[in-house]
């Protein structure tokens, strides 16, 4: 099956810097790809890229097997990319049920707008069960779910995270990349950003390291676990080098022999 995103010696970047200096990476259909690195390695500029929120100035973007370079960010909305980005996005005034109507805004067919809304609640059942709430009285964990649910408002193809799990405990870690996990399932693909490189590749299929605007390693989520170089750079992994300690050379002791010298004893008469 034929890649549903390829990004090919992608450079881009803020005004008269890059930022990425030649991506290429390419995305299975149906699976979770998570991009780690160190900061200002390029992670969230990437998915700038792919939703049009940037625009490469070398190099392509390529969605089921259209290039898309000269799409804007609606028009590859309408083409099932959906960004979700790091910072919360929801209407904190708002109600968590009128939030997962904005999903919907571009919809004009109302049966297929309720149908999309019965799906999203039946995935993410804190929305039918906090409708009523405002958005802002949920917890980080609980907002990210609604998030999630508004995108599948919109029936996307492709996913993009930036920092799904930030601001999270880890109970609410969890449940998120299990979320992540079950919009894979539904057959849907999901390209995230994870500083919790950990997390993140443990909930991913495939991995990609960045570094300096470039993809220097792509393999399993699980075989980037196991790499020992990953390990100490990215997943907090410290040296495990055992301490070499010098055996401590003892000089015997030399004991001079002591001379006694004979008492002479005078008699006296």
């Amino acid at each position: 099956m034929a890649p549903i995103l390829v990004i090919d010696s992608v450079v881009a970047g803020y005004g008269a810097g890059d930022i990425l200096k030649g991506v290429n990476l390419s995305v299975e259909t149906g699976t979770v790809t998570c991009l780690i690195g160190p900061n200002g390695s390029g992670k969230s500029t990437v998915l700038k890229t792919v939703s049009g929120l940037l625009r490469p100035t070398h190099g392509t973007v390529t969605f089921q097997g259209r290039e898309i370079n000269r799409l804007g960010p609606k028009a590859r909305l309408l083409l099932g990319i959906v960004h979700v980005p790091q910072d919360r996005s929801l209407f904190p005034a708002m109600s968590v049920w009128d939030n997962l109507l904005m999903g919907g805004y571009l919809l004009r067919d109302q049966k297929l707008l309720q149908e999309r809304l019965g799906q999203a609640v039946e995935a993410f059942p804190i929305c039918k069960a906090r409708a009523r709430e405002q958005a802002g009285s949920l917890s980080g964990g609980e907002q990210k779910q609604v998030e999630l649910a508004r995108t599948l408002v919109l029936d996307p193809t492709l996913i993009l995270l930036d920092e799904p799990s930030i601001g999270l405990d880890p109970k609410s870690r969890q449940v998120v990349f299990a979320s992540i996990r079950r919009l894979c399932e539904s057959g849907r693909t999901v390209l995230l950003v994870e500083q919790n490189a950990r997390s993140g590749l443990a909930a991913s299929d495939m991995g990609a390291v960045l570094e300096s605007g470039l993809v220097r390693l792509v393999a399993s989520g699980a075989s980037l676990l196991q790499d020992p170089e990953v390990a100490r750079l990215y997943l907090g992994a410290g040296s495990t080098t055992p301490r070499t300690t010098t055996p401590r050379t003892t000089t015997p002791r030399t004991t001079t022999p002591r001379t006694t010298t004979p008492r002479t004893t005078t008699a006296t008469s």
